[in-house]
């Protein structure tokens, strides 16, 4: 574990909604420019393509740790926060990111990339539409007051269950870390990416996993 411990569930919370709302923005604006021109190559194709799927798989997982892991934890410390609403709006997103991945799979359907797209955007912007007043109550009722409520070694405790749970239910990593990393600034990667083994950050996905992520590069921040 790291040294940065104060604000540590809010620091993961904040750094991962960050990831996801950058994602669905580029995902969206990607998505337009696309159906307008079409893709330019095979490389470009898949490189937008595994960017979506690396964005259903986080949101998803995100979602899902909430739900199996953090929301159970904190109900008791934070009697206020509106946990089942929160959990109700995970339940409606996940039909909304069955339509993502089938509108993906449209896309590599020869003859259907152009509806795949449309689809796609629709798809994304349904979603988007619905992520920002979620996190918003997250914003309010949980990231702005975990930290009063939770000592350190509780929110150390919690974020590292969190981090075993979302190994478990999202992937595959060559895809989705390097996803979540470099949809942050490099500021907030540094912090971010100080819990994460160094294996991870200085081999697996620097070295052995840059060829499977590498055409998705366009898309991240440097």
């Amino acid at each position: 574990m790291s040294g940065q411990t104060q604000g540590y569930i809010a620091i993961n919370l904040v750094a991962i909604h960050n990831v996801i709302t950058r994602g669905l923005e580029v995902s969206i604006e990607s998505a337009r420019k696309f159906a307008e021109r079409g893709f330019g190559d095979g490389s470009e194709q898949a490189g937008f393509l595994n960017y979506v799927r690396a964005l259903v798989s986080v949101l998803d997982g995100h979602h899902l740790t909430e739900d199996d892991v953090a929301f159970p934890y904190l109900r008791d410390k934070l009697p206020a926060a509106p946990i089942d609403l929160l959990s109700a709006q995970h339940q409606e997103m996940i039909p909304v990111l069955g339509e993502i991945k089938a509108a993906v799979e449209k896309c590599e359907t020869a003859g259907q990339v152009e509806a795949g797209l449309r689809d796609l955007e629709a798809a994304l912007g349904r979603v988007n539409g619905m992520w920002h007043p979620h996190i918003q109550i997250e914003q309010e009722h949980i990231v702005e007051k975990a930290d009063a409520v939770l000592p350190v070694e509780e929110q150390v405790r919690l974020i590292k269950l969190v981090g075993e749970h979302v190994q478990k239910h999202t992937g595959p990593a060559y895809l989705t870390v390097p996803f979540t990393l470099y949809n942050l600034s490099p500021e907030e990667r540094a912090v971010f990416a100080k819990d994460i083994p160094a294996e991870v950050t200085g081999h697996l996905v620097p070295v052995v996993w840059k060829e499977q992520w590498a055409s998705m590069a366009p898309f991240l921040l440097e």
